[in-house]
């Protein structure tokens, strides 16, 4: 996963931190709430601190690594909450999820177009998080980034 050039690297990292957040987004955005000053105001207090710790000086780079970070997680629990389903099913919703993310992200200065550059590293990082191997098997490296093009260019 690329990082800024400033990045401190680990846990201290801006767009490992703030990937967190962007998780509740998405769960927000997936429950209704679109306006992103709602989601803002729905926000709790340690995610409002996290937003005003690592948005200092921060990059486009580090939203990007942020969102993308995201919708490993995303996906990840996805597979262990075993919503994410198999076969074309599972296609179905990869691309579904992903396209979610990319509209809840939507108001963050993220690099929509790293989904499509950084979709193997996106692929290899689902693929060793992933609690079902036998189910994550399914969705192969090449219909993952055809998923992911398709996001990034429609």
């Amino acid at each position: 996963m690329q990082s800024c050039d400033e990045c401190p690297g680990s846990t201290q990292c801006s767009g490992y931190n703030l990937h967190f957040v962007l998780v509740k987004v998405y769960d927000f955005y997936q429950s209704g709430k679109t306006n992103k000053f709602d989601i803002l105001f729905s926000l709790d207090e340690d995610d409002e601190q996290l937003l005003e710790r690592y948005t200092q000086n921060v990059e486009r780079a580090c939203w990007t690594k942020a969102a993308l970070l995201a919708i490993v997680e995303i996906l990840t629990q996805l597979s262990k909450s075993g919503d994410l389903g198999g076969g074309k099913d599972l296609e179905s919703v990869v691309f579904d999820t992903i396209k979610r993310a990319r509209d809840a992200f939507s108001s963050f200065p993220w690099h929509l177009e790293e989904l499509v550059e950084q979709a193997p590293d996106l692929y290899a990082q689902i693929q060793e998080q992933c609690p079902d191997d036998d189910l994550c098997a399914q969705l192969s490296k090449r219909t993952f980034i055809k998923i992911c093009k398709s996001i990034a260019y429609s």
